[in-house]
């Protein structure tokens, strides 16, 4: 039987919904991580180790080897490992090399390329000490995920305290991008790449933005509501265009970010090789019609085409909420997804019960669920109801003796 890759950092990935993908075509799914207990890892057909951190592709190339590994396709929803997507795809000659691929796994050269093509007049720089423009948005060039590292700093003595905060937390060599913070709304479009165009088939505005941590937080609404949002959206999508075309990205999904201020400028925030996480396939789902992890698949083997693609369409109203543990410890809660699910709207539920919150610099949503509504003050409404109902508690860690 064939195989396929998915390749896991941090127990993230999307593994469990590609592992089923795999498995309805006939397909091995090989889980390469660098967890030997990856909670995902009996979801898979096996399971190879590599240390993203200290090994190298000849290494991993050679663990395949030993095991008649000769993969067909390589899956691959994690920021920091797009360079090692991209050599796999190229030493296996699959889908998924090429330079533009290289371009979207660093935040620089993304911002880079914008600029160079005229797209984008944000500022920013990669060296701390020559930041001479605030408040100032700074985050991980590379290691990225769930928010980790981001912080907005105001002035020149935030910034300085903030990379002592990283220093002291072993984080002095993180490759960093400070950027130029741009007030207004924060919004997001997901959609594929093919051919070198960008196809928007999900817009999304997150009107109550963690503008302090920058984290997603409270109610994100598809169709987008505000004037300068909708905007936004559309010049954007036309930007994204371009670079995809530029970049001669093809068989691609991506989840871009953005904001939009009623001055009617729009900028990028970042784009992620992959769809949106959490209650997004959920979304993109109910609103175009496409499971984003099929797809995704399909793009892997090379074989994804547009004949089932709608156009990007505000028919329903949805709406999601991730609730997000706020200190350290054991989030417990007796409240289950099947509960969620028995409330007006709700269409889909997420609960982790024992999520174990150890560190506070990225996102740690425990509970998450999607809602549909004919008017987005009965979506709060039917929000509010589920939120009352929830019964849960975090227990502090031990403390050290």
């Amino acid at each position: 039987m064939e195989s396929a890759l998915i390749l896991s950092k941090w127990h993230a990935g999307g593994v469990a919904l590609a592992a089923e993908q795999l498995r309805t075509r006939g397909l091995r799914s090989v889980l390469i991580s660098e967890l030997p207990d990856n909670r995902n890892r009996d979801k898979c057909d096996d399971h190879v180790l590599m240390d993203w951190d200290s090994e190298d592709l000849p290494t991993l190339i050679t663990r395949l080897d030993e095991r008649d590994i000769d993969p067909v396709a390589v899956i691959n929803m994690i920021e920091p490992l797009i360079p090692w997507h991209g050599a796999l795809a190229a030493h296996y000659d699959l889908p998924g090399a090429g330079a533009g691929l290289t371009v979207l796994a660093s935040k620089t050269l993304v911002r880079d390329r914008m600029r160079a093509l005229g797209l984008s007049a944000i500022r920013f720089c990669g060296d701390p000490a020559e930041v001479d423009f605030f408040p100032a948005i700074v985050k991980p060039a590379r290691e990225s995920a769930a928010s980790r590292l981001v912080r907005r700093v105001d002035d020149p003595a935030e910034l300085l305290t903030y990379r002592r905060h990283l220093a002291e937390r072993g984080f002095a060599d993180t490759e960093l991008i400070i950027e130029e913070y741009l007030p207004g709304t924060e919004f997001s479009v997901d959609g594929p790449v093919v051919g070198g165009r960008f196809h928007p088939v999900l817009a999304v505005e997150k009107p109550d933005h963690d503008d302090v941590r920058h984290h997603d937080a409270g109610l994100r609404i598809h169709p987008p509501q505000q004037d300068h949002v909708c905007a936004g959206v559309r010049a954007l999508s036309a930007t994204i265009g371009t670079l995809c075309a530029d970049l001669r990205l093809d068989q691609l999904w991506l989840h871009v970010e953005g904001r939009a201020g009623a001055d009617g400028r729009t900028e990028l925030v970042e784009i992620n090789a992959r769809f949106g996480g959490g209650m997004y396939p959920t979304a993109i789902q109910e609103i175009s019609g496409i499971d984003p992890m099929a797809a995704v698949v399909a793009m892997s083997l090379g074989e994804f085409t547009l004949e089932r693609l709608c156009p990007l369409r505000d028919r329903t109203i949805i709406g999601w909420w991730d609730l997000e543990a706020d200190e350290l410890g054991t989030v417990e809660t007796s409240t289950t997804a099947d509960d969620l699910c028995e409330l007006p709207g709700v269409i889909k539920a997420e609960v982790v019960n024992g999520y174990q919150v150890i560190d506070l610099e990225k996102e740690n949503y425990f509970l998450r669920f999607a809602i549909t509504a004919d008017s987005v003050p009965q979506l709060r409404a039917r929000v509010a109801t589920v939120l009352s109902t929830l019964d849960y508690r975090i227990t502090a860690p031990p403390r050290a003796s």
